[in-house]
């Protein structure tokens, strides 16, 4: 079993300032970065977002979800295998889109 790490980015409206996941997860699963690059200029603050990037080192503890004062993340237990095959799913389709 692997946790799935979701975050639900109407609860989740100022991550540059809260990042309150980010500091307490031991394993360093989570980063924040802009949903998109600008050429030419910065990226606005509001366009930044917290992702669950590295899954496989999330040890399942939980403390993601105690601190967040906005209860915007959940952690959800699935096989590996199921995961997987979603993560290819949407990689396919990301791929198709370009």
């Amino acid at each position: 079993m692997i946790a799935q790490i979701n975050i639900d980015y109407a609860l989740c409206r100022d991550p540059l300032n809260c990042r309150k996941c980010l500091s307490v997860c031991p394993s360093v699963v989570f980063v924040c970065g802009p949903t998109k690059v600008w050429k030419g200029r910065e990226s606005d603050s509001r366009e930044y977002k917290i992702f669950g990037r590295y899954y496989d080192k999330c040890s399942g503890c939980g403390d993601c979800v105690k601190v967040c004062p906005a209860n915007a993340v959940q952690l959800i237990f699935v096989p590996r295998e199921q995961l997987a095959r979603k993560f290819r799913e949407e990689r396919a389709a990301q791929l198709k889109e370009r």
